[in-house]
């Protein structure tokens, strides 16, 4: 099947599903999920040559460690605080079945420490990020009321920057910048994935990849005429 040049397509209007297209073109993909090491990809450079791959990124645990300390912190602090101060338990009678009664037992103060678990499960998991050979995207808002799912093609990928502060390069994590040579903008953030380094270099891998093969195809030449 002959592929559409890109200047014949409206990719503002097209809201399409890589997954669900390549399953039905019955298009074997190779899904990867965690930080592209240098010893993963010497391991799966000959698979790469004969089918695509995707990866997958999520924010690691790493990044969440200080609010993880700070949960079991207050678990302690909550357990020693209801024992002294009785006015935060609410205590009373529930129901009775038979000859059994049942009594509610509430510390209140476990509601600050079940708060900030909450806030770490989100933090961990509303967010997946994905790397494949059409290009990035994001996908934040999993397990949130609004979900965004920007996407950028790798010839419309103006920069890829990684940012850590000196507790990050400690753990081993970070951010990764992606920018959009339409808006000039940082199009995607990728927050907590862990070795942001390898994913730079893999996203500018793939981008130069794509962008010769658009070369060699002409396809390149089309795009830049009708983005000026």
């Amino acid at each position: 099947m002959a592929e559409r040049d890109i200047e014949d397509i409206d990719f503002d209007a097209v809201s399409f599903d890589y997954e669900q297209a390549d399953s039905a073109q019955n298009i074997a993909v190779a899904d990867i999920f965690g930080s592209p090491t240098p010893d993963r990809q010497t391991a799966q450079s000959s698979a790469a040559d004969e089918e695509p791959v995707r990866y997958y990124f999520y924010p690691t645990w790493r990044s969440q460690l200080i609010n993880i300390v700070a949960f079991f912190a207050l678990c302690i602090l909550s357990v020693y605080g209801s024992r002294y101060f009785g006015a935060l338990v609410i205590k009373g009678k529930l129901f009775s079945i038979g000859d059994t009664t049942y009594y509610l037992y509430l510390p209140l103060l476990v509601l600050v420490p079940g708060f900030l678990l909450g806030k770490i499960l989100i933090n961990i998991y509303d967010a997946k990020y994905i790397i494949d050979e059409r290009g990035v995207e994001a996908q934040i808002g999993l397990v949130s009321m609004r979900l965004r799912q920007p996407r950028l093609r790798y010839e419309d990928i103006r920069g890829v920057e990684p940012t850590q502060t000196l507790w990050e390069r400690i753990m081993g994590i970070g951010s990764v910048m992606v920018g959009s040579a339409m808006t000039q903008d940082v199009e995607i953030v990728m927050t907590g994935v862990a070795n942001p380094r390898a994913i730079q270099l893999l996203v500018n891998s793939e981008r130069d990849k794509r962008l010769e093969e658009m070369k060699s195809s002409g396809t390149f030449l089309k795009h830049a005429a009708t983005s000026d």
